[in-house]
């Protein structure tokens, strides 16, 4: 039986991987603020304005990974949303304050700002998910940032060094390529997988859905 369960799950995670890229493509791919990034169009304030935002999405995702941390069914689960919350504070803040320097962002400019309505809307929604529903279904609600932006990282280097002279310790998309967030990601896929036989296929769908759309209203408010 326990193999058969397996094999389900296993199943559903290749249809689910399927599914978020067919998703992704009509949602995300051809998202303008990302095609003129990749070819050096957007203009230095307005990518400047979009790593403020980033800064903000940042604290309160980590805000909603400890949340899960806390509520995990099993240690395999709680150790996969804590490393989401050490990669979040150790990793991303810091390197993406480090691009933003280079943009011209002050402290006191950061300080001031705030998040948008979008931006709390986004995140709003992923705490509202870890703190409410199961942890398959609030990593179903993170998927689209953590593999979208693994997706989409390696372009955004490339753009960034090319066309805005980013030196790589600067870039926090090429963290995606370390060896943390692939292991990560893989035993997020496990945990998801695992979740999957507890809950109904269609809680999950709707929650990526959902933080799909989300996404890419993000991205669609630096335009």
């Amino acid at each position: 039986m326990g193999l058969k369960i397996q094999e389900q799950n296993k199943e559903f995670l290749t249809r689910f991987e399927i599914l978020s890229e067919k998703v992704w493509e009509k949602e995300l791919f051809n998202n303008p603020f990302l095609l003129d990034l990749f070819e050096g169009k957007i203009p230095r304030k307005k990518f400047a304005n979009y790593l403020i935002q980033d800064y903000h999405y940042l604290g309160r995702f980590a805000r909603a990974m400890a949340m899960a941390t806390a509520r995990a069914e099993d240690l395999f689960t709680m150790k996969i949303f804590g490393t989401h919350v050490k990669i979040t504070l150790e990793l991303e803040l810091p390197r993406i304050w480090k691009m933003m320097t280079r943009f011209g962002v002050r402290k006191s400019t950061l300080e001031d700002s705030r998040p948008t309505p979008v931006t709390m809307a986004y995140t709003d929604y992923l705490f509202d998910t870890c703190a409410k529903c199961s942890s398959a279904e609030a990593i179903a609600a993170i998927y689209p940032c953590i593999f979208s932006y693994r997706y989409f990282g390696k372009k955004v280097r490339s753009a960034l060094k090319k066309y805005y002279h980013v030196p790589d310790s600067y870039i926090s998309f090429d963290l995606y390529q370390k060896r943390i967030f692939a292991e990560s990601g893989t035993n997020t896929l496990e945990a998801l997988s695992r979740g999957a036989s507890k809950v109904k296929e269609e809680k999950i769908l709707e929650k990526f859905y959902a933080a799909t759309q989300f996404e890419r209203q993000f991205w669609d408010q630096n335009y």
